[in-house]
């Protein structure tokens, strides 16, 4: 068998000049496990009612209210000799998915606009409409394929300097960026970022914990955190994910009631 040197194929494009990118994060990581019970319940409400909301959804949701709470986490560090610090006044979250190309697997994102206004159900339909959309002909992956269609010199110099414009570096990098590989038996991972914390999101295991004296086996979901120690330090960083891990812990009927009111509302 002989070995076989090409250029950098089209499709793997984007992931190239998103990680030559996030070269420039000094990162640091962190992570705690949630848990589960409470998700899980909302999300058992939500199939009796023939919805179907992934945990993914959840994680976005509470990290969106923790931001609210911690604004100095919606924020971005770039450049290198002469670096830039930009604040956001809008909350947009990020996630991956995976997509087929022919014969191959490639991973995109897509952004949510003002995430933490958007009830679950409103997030879930965002997820639902670019894992249905094929990356071949989806409008909303229409850049991801032009950049690709570049030469590799030419994209790396858009792509920097769309990032330097802070109002599409939100567009594109979003506030904070969610992946999961929940569908495998993964429990930490921790992703690279671009932007100031990228969010791995493990797998949900049963796991025997300690409650009021008692070994009680409770649903673990392990969250995982990358940060950007040029934006916030460590401090910051933990309280922030220990908001989102107590949002996600005590999570209530409040928003299954404002989806049942925004589902009422459609149906008129």
């Amino acid at each position: 068998m002989m070995s076989k040197k090409q250029a950098l194929p089209f499709i793997r494009r984007h992931t190239f000049h998103f990680l030559e990118q996030a070269r420039e994060v000094q990162p640091v990581y962190l992570s705690m496990d949630v848990d589960a019970s409470a998700i899980k319940q909302s999300r058992a409400t939500y199939k009796q009612a023939n919805l179907s909301v992934s945990y993914i959804s959840y994680v976005i949701a509470a990290i969106s209210k923790a931001i609210e709470r911690f604004p100095e986490v919606n924020t971005s560090v770039y450049g290198k000799w002469f670096p830039k610090h930009i604040s956001y006044d809008q909350i947009y979250a990020k996630f991956t998915i995976d997509k087929r190309v022919g014969e191959q697997r490639i991973v995109v994102s897509s952004v949510i606009p003002n995430s933490n206004e958007l009830s679950i159900h409103m997030i879930q339909e965002h997820i639902d409409r670019m894992k249905q959309a094929t990356f071949q002909e989806g409008k909303a992956f229409e850049s991801v394929r032009k950049l690709q269609s570049l030469p590799v010199w030419l994209g790396g110099i858009i792509y920097r300097q769309i990032l330097k414009n802070a109002k599409k570096r939100l567009e594109t990098q979003g506030s904070f960026t969610v992946t999961s590989l929940g569908h495998l038996p993964v429990q930490q991972f921790f992703p690279i970022t671009s932007n100031t914390t990228c969010f791995g999101v493990g797998a949900i295991t049963d796991k025997p914990i300690v409650k009021d004296g008692s070994i009680v086996v409770t649903p673990i979901l392990p969250l995982n955190m990358t940060f950007d120690h040029r934006a916030i330090d460590g401090a910051v960083a933990a309280e922030f994910l220990h908001e989102v891990k107590t949002i996600l812990e005590h999570w209530g009927n409040q928003q299954w009631q404002d989806d049942q009111k925004s589902l009422s509302m459609m149906s008129l």
